[in-house]
């Protein structure tokens, strides 16, 4: 009966924010973003197929987000591996160990912080899935290390939700700026305004503009 409850109500969020389940849902959200936006359409590569990289739904994936925070992918690659060679991708690992610990894998002491306040918070992630975006994003920002980006991040990537768009991600402001040929690199209210436009294929749009940014980076062999 508790199963069948839980199913229920995935289902109602599913009705108002589309869970990403497959190519075909992948597909369908194209297809309405190439009709609703000619411009944004420009930026879809037609050769590469557009994936969510599916990420797991619990402390783990937070952790991770947390640990990547301000590095590159190289460096936080290899300290999370060394977070998952102790032992430490759990809750319990970190409330058992001591700062000395988490500083010697290469956390900061900032980080260390975070880490223990996202322990100390004891979520209950299967919740998560029963809630719209909006209601996780919020319960997320509370817990301290963790801003909308990084909780927007979790809702895209590890519950798949479709109308996610983090304005506030400076890659995303500056694909604005390039694709739609504007001065100067929006804010992140103005990007915020204009992705409301995609709804409620948000998330996607955040895809394609993403890839699109690399392109243009590898194009143009300059970091912005």
């Amino acid at each position: 009966m508790i199963a069948s409850n839980a199913r229920a109500k995935t289902e109602i969020v599913d009705m108002i924010e589309r869970i990403l389940k497959s190519d075909k849902d992948l597909q369908e959200g194209l297809k309405f973003l190439t009709e609703q936006d000619s411009i944004l359409s420009q930026a879809i590569d037609k050769e590469k197929k557009i994936t969510l990289r599916k990420r797991s739904s619990g402390f783990s994936s937070l952790l991770k987000t947390i640990v990547s925070q301000q590095l590159s992918t190289a460096a936080a690659g290899k300290i999370w591996q060394r977070i998952v060679d102790n032992g430490l991708n759990n809750q319990k690992g970190i409330l058992q160990v001591k700062a000395e610990t988490l500083l010697s894998l290469g956390l900061s002491r900032q980080k260390c912080s975070y880490a223990y306040a996202l322990a100390s918070a004891n979520l209950n992630y299967h919740s998560f899935r029963e809630m719209n975006s909006d209601q996780v994003i919020n319960q997320l920002i509370e817990i301290k290390g963790i801003g909308k980006w990084t909780a927007q991040i979790y809702c895209m990537f590890s519950l798949e939700r479709s109308n996610v768009f983090p304005s506030g991600d400076l890659a995303l402001q500056e694909a604005v700026r390039i694709l739609f040929k504007l001065k100067e690199r929006p804010s992140e209210k103005e990007v915020e305004s204009r992705a409301e436009h995609w709804a409620p294929w948000k998330s996607l749009a955040a895809l394609v503009l993403w890839d699109f940014y690399g392109r243009e980076r590898k194009r143009k062999g300059v970091l912005w």
